[in-house]
């Protein structure tokens, strides 16, 4: 990988990463409207069970709605192993969405080679800066669809 652009994956991590909790009270308090507002992006709160602790995990992600599924992008920044949401989920397909001021209970499945492939000019057309994001990472980047099972208010 190019040195300029490793620091620059790193930096974008650690920036994410050390924003989460911050991005989670915003999202909560503004129920989605900040992002949506200042960078057009539609993110969730997405919590899992932590694969080796059992202990709740929630993070922010931008997610790519496909009819009233999410699609969420296991970028990690384009770091060369996916976000530990995205091994939680393999574990446990089971998790909490909070999109929008709702809270869904969601089924996690990655999307096949095939329909990440199709799929991705969506993702690239709403956030043109993914585009980035394999070259940076070196793998193919996984696709996950959380497929609502219940929804609550």
């Amino acid at each position: 990988m190019n040195p300029a652009v490793d620091v620059a994956t790193r930096f974008e991590h650690f920036v994410d990463t050390r924003s989460v909790r911050f991005g989670v009270w915003l999202t909560r308090l503004t129920k989605g409207q900040a992002s949506w507002r200042f960078w057009h992006r539609r993110v969730l709160v997405l919590t899992t069970r932590g694969r080796r602790t059992g202990r709740t995990r929630t993070v922010l992600v931008q997610y790519f709605p496909d009819g009233d599924d999410f699609v969420v992008v296991a970028a990690n920044s384009g770091m060369r192993s996916p976000p530990g949401w995205y091994f939680n989920l393999q574990v446990d397909p089971r998790a909490r969405v909070e999109a929008w001021g709702r809270t869904y209970w969601t089924e996690a499945e990655e999307m096949s080679p095939e329909e990440a492939a199709a799929f991705w000019p969506r993702v690239l057309e709403i956030a043109p800066d993914y585009e980035r994001y394999p070259r940076r990472a070196g793998r193919p980047i996984p696709l996950v669809r959380l497929r609502i099972t219940t929804a609550s208010t």
